[in-house]
């Protein structure tokens, strides 16, 4: 979902405000009520997209975009829409045409040679941009795409759509969770739509989580959601703003196969939500072996539970993060 940083071809275009019309056709309400064919809205209001050729440009046109406006953003290989409201996975995504998927490609080649990249399962899909550039660069062959937030599902959906992808990636509106039909408390941050996490806790935080609306959602298991993957078939990708290790204990089928996983590590996201503990437990209790800091030049290490606490200390619990490839 990723949220702790703003940094980490090509043109764009802005979506008018939501219920705003194009020659009287309704563009954003067309794509809310056909997900499944979103190209349909778009082909109305291609002759009203602007175009720009730099990065100074997209910026600017993103900053000036009214709050609530949809964009469109294009690259050489991926097409997205994402909210002006979102100032770091979208705001990127609309200026880069990417966000931060340098580490998935560490990650793939750090894979064992005979591994077959025939399943990603993207838990925390966001708008979808690891799944949907694995998918469409051929990295793998299909996709599993998880995002429990109803606004972010539906920009999922469409971006899918939007790279022809309908038929290698499936996408899931549900939260994981440790147990199947538990009602979560989901906050919502107003300007990092890849902020939006489980709530535990009500205390003040560093992001003013206190001060942020609240949704409910339901969860199911990873295991009940995701049956019969092997070892050297898939990939689990992994980024759930802390609340990782009470997915990972929904998650024992898999983890029994050792399915090779990427997990973001962020203690203060741990912290609060009191999820480190089970965190470890899952992966010390699967018997993984190894894990590789995928935003350091560090050597890789031996998976026990004197190397995991060394990590979140280093890291501290001031906001620091990285991602870890574990297998």
């Amino acid at each position: 979902m990723r949220m702790k940083k703003a940094g980490r071809a090509n043109r764009g275009g802005i979506w008018p405000k939501f219920g705003s019309t194009v020659k009287g056709t309704p563009l954003v309400e067309d794509l809310w009520r056909n997900l499944s064919n979103p190209l349909a809205a778009l082909l109305h209001a291609s002759h009203w997209l602007p175009l720009g050729t730099s990065r100074v440009y997209r910026k600017a046109l993103f900053d000036s975009a009214p709050e609530g406006s949809i964009l469109l953003s294009t690259t050489g290989h991926e097409t997205y829409l994402v909210s002006a409201g979102d100032k770091v996975i979208g705001r990127r995504v609309f200026i880069k045409g990417s966000f931060e998927f340098e580490n998935f490609e560490t990650a793939i080649s750090l894979l064992s040679n005979d591994f077959q990249r025939k399943l990603l399962i993207d838990v925390g899909a966001n708008i979808g941009v690891v799944c949907i550039p694995a998918i469409k660069r051929q990295i793998f062959q299909s996709a599993i795409a998880i995002e429990p937030e109803p606004f972010n599902y539906s920009l999922l959906a469409s971006n899918i759509h939007l790279n022809n992808l309908g038929d290698r990636i499936t996408p899931h509106n549900c939260a994981l969770g440790s147990r199947d039909g538990q009602e979560l408390r989901f906050e919502l941050s107003q300007s990092n739509y890849g902020d939006h996490r489980v709530r535990s806790i009500e205390e003040p935080g560093l992001y003013g989580e206190e001060k942020r609306r609240t949704i409910k959602v339901k969860s199911e298991t990873f295991d009940s959601l995701i049956a019969n993957i092997e070892r050297n078939e898939a990939l689990i990708w992994m980024d759930a703003q802390g609340y990782e290790g009470i997915i990972l204990a929904g998650a024992t089928k898999a983890l029994e196969k050792k399915i090779p996983l990427v997990i973001e590590f962020w203690p203060y996201g741990m912290k609060r939500v009191g999820a480190y503990a089970a965190m470890k437990k899952a992966i010390l209790g699967a018997g993984y072996e190894i894990f590789h800091d995928l935003n350091a030049t560090l050597e890789p290490q031996q998976v026990s539970e004197a190397s995991l606490d060394a990590l979140f200390n280093r890291l501290g619990i001031s906001g620091n993060y990285t991602d870890l490839l574990i297998t």
